[in-house]
């Protein structure tokens, strides 16, 4: 069955680095369910992983930002993430040297407040012909997971909770 909604969690500084150096056009991991574990055990949403199942992301990085834990994984791996972003948006021209610089700068040097997490509902019906399934090898686990790379501000809503 085809889900008429993709979710995604972000954090605050990802969602303002990409509003800011990249006209607000997001790049995003997504997943046709909010949590894997509430899928029917033999349903194909139910092997999506921890890792990459929005609700366990989003819990994580919670309690990471209660706890101001500075040794989070999940922050680490967010971290990485958005400075690998920011060299290959500057290697392919859609950013400059400096903004580079800037948001890696950002990136190392930004308060555990900026990691909070924030939950992307977006419309499949908006974005279906440009989402991106994962290479097998790149996901987490054998559920489907799909990336889309030019996300629009008006294609999707954010929930805090």
């Amino acid at each position: 069955m085809i889900e008429p909604i993709l979710y995604s969690t972000n954090t605050y500084l990802k969602y303002h680095i990409q509003q800011r150096f990249r006209n607000d056009v997001h790049w995003v991991w997504c997943s046709e369910i909010f949590d894997s574990k509430t899928a029917a055990a033999l349903a194909p949403n139910y092997l999506v992983a921890p890792s990459s199942n929005p609700a366990d992301i989003y819990r994580e990085l919670k309690r990471d930002i209660a706890g101001r834990d500075v040794h989070s994984a999940k922050i680490g791996s967010q971290k990485a993430s958005l400075q690998a972003l920011a060299i290959q948006w500057e290697a392919g021209g859609e950013i400059s040297p400096e903004n580079k610089k800037e948001i890696i700068f950002m990136v190392t040097t930004a308060a555990i407040e900026y990691w909070r997490p924030l939950l992307y509902v977006i419309p499949r019906a908006l974005v279906q012909n440009r989402m991106q399934l994962v290479p097998i090898e790149k996901r987490a686990s054998f559920g489907i997971e799909y990336t889309i790379n030019d996300l629009k501000r008006n294609e999707f809503d954010i929930v805090e909770f």
